[in-house]
């Protein structure tokens, strides 16, 4: 399947955006002007488009100003799973999007695999956390439980199985490329699969990406955005993912954040004050963490896990942060 177009060209992105306006204003609507922006975010795997549009509404006296988001998908099942999870979920929270905001569907154009959202403002979230802890965690938390336990319901399934079928692979072709690592990386398999935790009896709704760089803060709400590789899982999962990028950051840039076991605590504490009972979930979200560090550290272009010390002195501190702390790893 050929990649879509990054950008729709003039006259059909006047059409599209004129037709979605419509939809959403009225037939009377008329577009004035628009304007696009390919390169506003670096983030995420789909390519995405800012529209900034000036509209003439029946019955005002002023043109409106109005900013979308445009995802184009390379598969239209993706657009159109995450368009019907975005429909649903804000009517399935049961009331407990205090602390949770998200973008809103305004249309999807098939021909293209173009996905029309509204943009959502904010701030980065780690500015935030870094501002104000006592305030914004707890918020992660509450925005987090809501997710998932929404009721939503999609296809895609993923588990601890997944995780370690992953992981695997990933492992096999490091080793390849750094045959000293193998022991180590080895090791770090065994135990990972010796500890892996069973499927909660129901899973929930999964985000599948919970982290920084998909949350902005907006007046003590987190918005959350991108849910392309949302699933139905273990509420773990997207805990420990969400915690191991923040260790990620802490180890990256100290100082810029409190420090890595209050967050947790104040993360973990919020979730579970919102959620039912969950035996086990606390070590469940460990596991998740260490095999998400393990998956992230793969990824380092250069030895991480050399047995000789001046192989390993060729990473960064961040690096070497990770690293130890995959190696200190011990399930009780």
């Amino acid at each position: 399947m050929n990649p879509p177009p990054t950008m729709l060209c003039a006259e059909e992105a006047r059409a599209v955006l004129s037709t979605t306006l419509r939809g959403v204003y009225g037939a009377d609507t008329r577009l004035v002007d628009w304007s696009a922006d390919p390169q506003f975010t670096r983030y995420g795997k789909e390519r995405v488009v800012r529209y900034d549009l000036h509209a003439r509404v029946a019955d005002l006296p002023h043109a409106q100003h109005c900013q979308w988001v445009g995802k184009f998908y390379e598969r239209d099942d993706d657009a159109r799973k995450v368009a019907m999870v975005l429909r649903k979920l804000p009517a399935t929270d049961d009331g407990a999007q205090g602390d949770l905001a998200l973008p809103k569907v305004l249309a999807y154009y098939a021909p293209r695999r173009l996905l029309l959202l509204t943009f959502e403002a904010g701030e980065p979230v780690s500015p935030a956390i870094a501002h104000d802890p006592r305030t914004a965690l707890p918020a992660i938390g509450r925005a987090l439980a809501a997710l998932h336990m929404s009721s939503v319901t999609i296809d895609a399934v993923t588990s601890a199985a997944d995780v370690l079928t992953d992981l695997r692979t990933r492992i096999a072709e490091r080793c390849a490329r750094f045959p000293g690592e193998m022991a180590f990386l080895q090791h770090k398999l065994t135990q990972l699969e010796r500890d892996a935790p069973l499927a909660p009896f129901a899973p929930s709704f999964l985000h599948g990406d919970f982290g920084p760089a998909n949350l902005l803060w907006r007046a003590g709400q987190i918005v959350v955005l991108d849910f392309d590789k949302c699933a139905l899982g273990d509420p773990a999962q997207d805990l420990g993912n969400l915690l191991c990028q923040l260790l990620r950051s802490t180890l990256r840039k100290p100082g810029r954040l409190p420090d890595f076991d209050s967050m947790r605590v104040a993360i973990l504490d919020a979730y579970q004050r919102c959620t039912s009972n969950d035996p086990g979930l606390v070590e469940r979200v460990a596991w998740y963490e260490q095999a998400t560090l393990l998956r992230k550290l793969l990824r380092e272009p250069f030895p991480a896990f050399e047995n000789d010390p001046a192989q390993r002195g060729r990473g960064d501190a961040a690096t070497a942060g990770r690293r130890d702390g995959m190696a200190g790893y011990r399930s009780e």
